[in-house]
């Protein structure tokens, strides 16, 4: 019993560091590739060129990489190469906020503002309200197109949220939706039904085999449907099976059957956190395609 113990813990740290983190892959992505972005942001185009192009050989689906080689290449007068780079990033991630307003920001100097604002809509809707970058590039879109009415709308907006924005600093680092949101509500509640599951299940099966096999499958459940907030479901879990096994439920008869009932609800606790680290993984995996 010691031993699983201190299995759990340790599987518990691990399971934090590797899977509690709550960035998306992009910034995840930004954060593995600051040398590269300090490059760039140095002025040093051609050595921060060849690291982009050096870690998409590596990485061929890194979005990240691809939208600073994009941002080298139009340094080094290179548009089309760029903005090939910069729609190959949004191939493989298509929800990242700079990658639309930097493609759109080439198409304006390409003079192809239909195109550009096709980008740039797409840059205001992930920007959130965070940024005015895309209603000012969007205003220069609507101007190139004769749409002078949407361009002062725009551009007044701009203003407005600038204000905003300096007033109150940390709205630019919102998160983009709430933590508690309605799905995590609905996953809460499968959790409860899941734990009432497991307990059941310890309580009459006849070997290890039955709740171990119920924890996977319910653990991989919570990492897919939450793969970025699976974490505290498997905490709950975790808790829920502890207080309805101890507090809802009468000892058994006998040692033999005791023991029983403790390897499978400390096990069915450790098999919560990798099973679900393991569902979060092939959902983010799925998404990355």
């Amino acid at each position: 019993m010691e031993f699983l113990v201190v299995i759990a813990f340790f599987g518990y740290i691990y399971y934090l560091r590797n899977y509690a983190d709550l960035r998306t892959p992009s910034e995840k992505e930004a954060a593995a590739l600051a040398e590269g972005i300090k490059l760039y942001e140095n002025g040093q185009t051609d050595e921060a060129f060849a690291y982009f192009d050096s870690r998409i050989r590596q990485k061929p689906k890194s979005c990240i990489a691809y939208l600073y080689r994009g941002l080298c290449q139009k340094e080094l007068q290179n548009p089309d190469a760029a903005i090939a780079d910069i729609q190959a990033g949004l191939s493989y991630d298509d929800q990242v906020f700079s990658l639309y307003l930097e493609l759109g920001k080439l198409y304006l100097d390409q003079n192809q503002p239909a195109e550009a604002l096709v980008a740039l809509n797409k840059a205001v809707a992930l920007s959130e309200e965070t940024s005015t970058d895309a209603y000012h590039w969007r205003a220069n879109a609507f101007t190139q197109l004769g749409r002078e009415a949407e361009a002062a709308r725009d551009a007044a907006h701009e203003i407005e949220l600038k204000e905003i924005l300096l007033s109150n600093p940390k709205a630019s680092h919102a998160a983009k939706a709430p933590f508690f949101d309605k799905r995590l509500a609905i996953n809460m509640v499968m959790i409860v039904l899941t734990s009432a599951l497991l307990v059941y299940v310890i309580k009459n099966a006849e070997s290890i085999h039955l709740p171990y096999l119920v924890a996977v499958f319910a653990a991989i459940c919570i990492g897919f449907v939450e793969p970025y907030k699976g974490w505290l479901l498997a905490i709950m879990q975790c808790i829920l099976l502890a207080t309805g096994y101890f507090l809802l439920t009468s000892p058994p008869g006998d040692q033999a059957r005791q023991e029983l009932e403790n390897f499978s609800l400390y096990g069915s606790m450790i098999l919560t956190f990798a099973a679900s680290f393991l569902g979060g993984f092939l959902k983010r995996a799925l998404n990355m395609k």
